[in-house]
């Protein structure tokens, strides 16, 4: 059967004939028609011809392309901005975040923290020699800071509550002693003597005032919060410079690997997380005395005081280094209590062996 297409496009060019012209010139239509389907039929041995794509006038024109950056600014920009407790993008940082990165700031050892020029790096230094140089510079750091406690007190890191990185200075321990002394004679004196520089009060009841503000001022924020914080963090201190000399083995050897260098940084950084919430519920410490403070002024009780604070309260130095968000007065209650069942324990063993001995 031939082709329909061929006898449509023959149709098109010869008017119809009559029989006898039809039986004439059937030879020559046939001949014609095997001509024409041979060149409608594709030749697999012909080469296709390569044709110009069409362009327009807007595409000939050159175009100006954004400059590009480099991959690695724009990562490191990125791990900048999130820097802050390993936040998410769009996320506000959780509770243990903010906790972690408080901690970080309070004490030398955080992988990626750079207290003196007050930043966070945007990753773990991969320079062997630096990498070691700075676990050696914390345990120094830290070293420096005991002597600093046992004197007039450390300097150390916080954020503010526009989450900026300050600094504070903690109570040491002969400053304490001698702010005690100042303090005890300042109220013993009825005002008379008032090293600190304030007003003189008037009238007895005025005095009385005084001297009771003083003696408190001597016995919780000088024995307590200055004398016994600063023999805490005198503890500390020696102990984080401990564990960041023992940072520098697996910094030598697997931390010359990325993977390496993040499980360093990980182990390492929660452990010195772990160390300072350890001392700060313990007696005297940071945590410790938050949880017990009372507010006589308002009649809140110790524990409930600390929880009914916001997150942010600088006017009391007890909280001023601090976000005190709710998931650190959770655990930083149940520590502290904790810590009192288990000193009240170690108290009555301690009693009882001594009565055993007379």
């Amino acid at each position: 059967m031939e082709p329909q297409g061929i006898n449509n496009i023959s149709s098109l060019f010869s008017p119809p004939l009559t029989g006898s012209e039809k039986s004439a010139a059937l030879p020559n239509d046939r001949s014609f028609r095997a001509i024409l389907a041979k060149s409608l039929t594709p030749d697999a041995t012909l080469r296709p011809t390569r044709t110009m794509p069409r362009t327009s006038a807007w595409q000939e024109l050159p175009t100006a392309s954004p400059p590009r950056l480099r991959n690695s600014a724009v990562a490191n920009a990125y791990q900048q901005q999130l820097a802050n407790a390993g936040r998410e993008p769009g996320r506000p940082p959780s509770g243990w975040q903010k906790y972690k990165d408080d901690q970080l700031l309070s004490n030398p050892g955080g992988d990626q923290y750079s207290l003196e020029q007050k930043k966070i790096l945007p990753e773990p230094e991969p320079s062997f020699f630096k990498r070691l140089g700075k676990d050696l510079g914390d345990a120094f750091d830290n070293v420096k800071n005991f002597f600093s406690n046992f004197l007039f007190g450390a300097t150390v890191c916080r954020r503010d509550a526009n989450d900026q990185i300050q600094t504070t200075k903690n109570k040491g321990f002969v400053g304490s002693i001698v702010d005690f002394c100042k303090d005890l004679g300042s109220a013993l004196s009825f005002g008379t003597w008032r090293p600190d520089g304030e007003a003189a009060p008037q009238g007895p009841m005025a005095r009385l005032a005084f001297f009771a503000g003083k003696i408190k001022e001597a016995v919780l924020g000088d024995l307590l919060g200055g004398i016994g914080s600063s023999i805490n963090h005198m503890g500390e201190d020696l102990v984080l410079a401990g564990w960041n000399l023992v940072e520098v083995l697996p910094d030598a050897t697997i931390g010359n690997m990325a993977a390496g260098r993040q499980l360093t940084s990980t182990i390492f950084d929660n452990g010195q997380v772990a160390i300072d919430y350890l001392t700060d519920i313990l007696p005297f410490g940071e945590a410790w005395l938050r949880v017990h403070a009372p507010n006589l002024k308002s009649g809140d009780l110790p524990i409930l005081y600390n929880l009914k604070l916001p997150e942010n309260y600088p006017e009391d130095e007890r909280w001023q280094n601090i976000r005190n968000t709710p998931f650190r007065k959770k655990i930083e209650t149940v520590g502290a209590l904790l810590a009192d069942i288990v000193s009240l324990g170690l108290l009555g063993q301690i009693t009882a062996t001594s009565e055993k001995r007379h």
